[in-house]
């Protein structure tokens, strides 16, 4: 387990607050947050939009459970936390930190992802389209991919995401098919890599390795 991603912490109180993603926007989205203080065995390295994995509860026992929040705003002794309505009383037993995965410095281009729509997205739902997979280069044994989702917020309004893997390594991948719906893409750190897992309702999924991440604004 990489130490500079994890810490363990104690909680001081857990406090409920209203957020909203990308306010006065149309994209804007108003979110259940909880605004946690903690002590902690060291200083925490986090920055907004890091997603974390909060391990709660003792070890071996029924009460133990581990879940996936997002950091919104960081300071040495609080965060203000995104994650669902149904961990909120657990909060307070949490007893470790763990960065599972930074956008802001990860993947190329998110900034411009977050400043428009106001966080980087799950894509629960949406469709994809575009998918190519193709040698890197002539003679090289390295694959690219890429391909298009568009994310489309509650109030139907769609934005399309181009997305670049590089230096493709894959464990599993399904083909596309005439409809292809995302349940959920998800970033992991491995090693020095990245590790990506895209779910899907129907059609195109992957799980796989790569090198670099890049995304862009579609038109």
């Amino acid at each position: 387990m990489n130490q500079e991603r994890t810490w363990n912490v104690s909680i001081k109180s857990v406090k409920r607050e209203e957020f909203y993603f990308a306010p006065n926007t149309a994209w804007q989205v108003k979110v259940p947050a909880y605004r946690v203080h903690f002590n902690s065995d060291c200083e925490l390295r986090l920055h907004a939009q890091d997603q974390i994995l909060i391990t709660v509860g003792e070890v071996g026992t029924a009460g133990w459970a581990a879940f996936i929040g997002t950091a919104i705003e960081c300071g040495p002794d609080s965060i203000l936390l995104y994650t669902s309505p149904q961990y909120e009383s657990r909060l307070m037993e949490a007893w470790q930190f763990e960065i599972i995965f930074s956008p802001l410095n990860s993947i190329e281009g998110a900034q411009h992802v977050i400043n428009t729509l106001g966080f980087f997205p799950p894509f629960h739902y949406d469709e994809l389209t575009n998918v190519k997979l193709e040698n890197a280069d002539q003679g090289d044994r390295s694959e690219n991919l890429s391909l298009t989702i568009t994310h489309t917020s509650t109030d139907g309004l769609e934005q399309p995401l181009d997305f670049n893997f590089e230096d493709v390594q894959f464990k599993n991948i399904y083909p596309a098919e005439e409809s292809n719906v995302c349940l959920q893409l998800s970033f992991a750190y491995e090693g020095e890599q990245i590790s990506v897992q895209l779910d899907a309702i129907s059609g195109f999924a992957a799980t796989f390795l790569c090198r670099k991440v890049v995304v862009q604004l579609g038109l």
